[in-house]
C-alpha cells in the first residue's frame, strides 16, 4: 500500500524526489505536467504518494510521477 510523502502547502521537499528515486528536475516537471492536465496552478496543493501516484485534496488521483518521465 502506497503512503503519504507530501501533502503540505509549497514546493515539496528534495527528499520527496530522492524517494521516489528521480532527479528534482525531473520530478519537478512531472508535477508541472500533472497540475497542469488537472487544471490546477501552481499553488494548488496535491498529495504526493510514494508509488508516484498526485491525488487532489479530496483524494482522485490526476496523474502518476511516473507516467511523465
Amino acid at each position: 500500500m502506497a503512503q503519504r510523502l507530501w501533502s503540505r502547502r509549497g514546493n515539496p521537499p528534495r527528499w520527496v524526489a530522492a524517494r521516489l528515486g528521480i532527479s528534482e528536475w525531473d520530478f519537478s516537471n512531472a508535477l508541472h505536467k500533472i497540475k497542469e492536465a488537472a487544471g490546477l496552478g501552481g499553488a494548488d496543493r496535491v498529495i504526493i504518494w510514494s508509488d508516484g501516484a498526485v491525488t487532489e485534496d479530496r483524494g482522485d488521483v490526476i496523474g502518476n510521477v511516473y507516467d511523465e518521465l
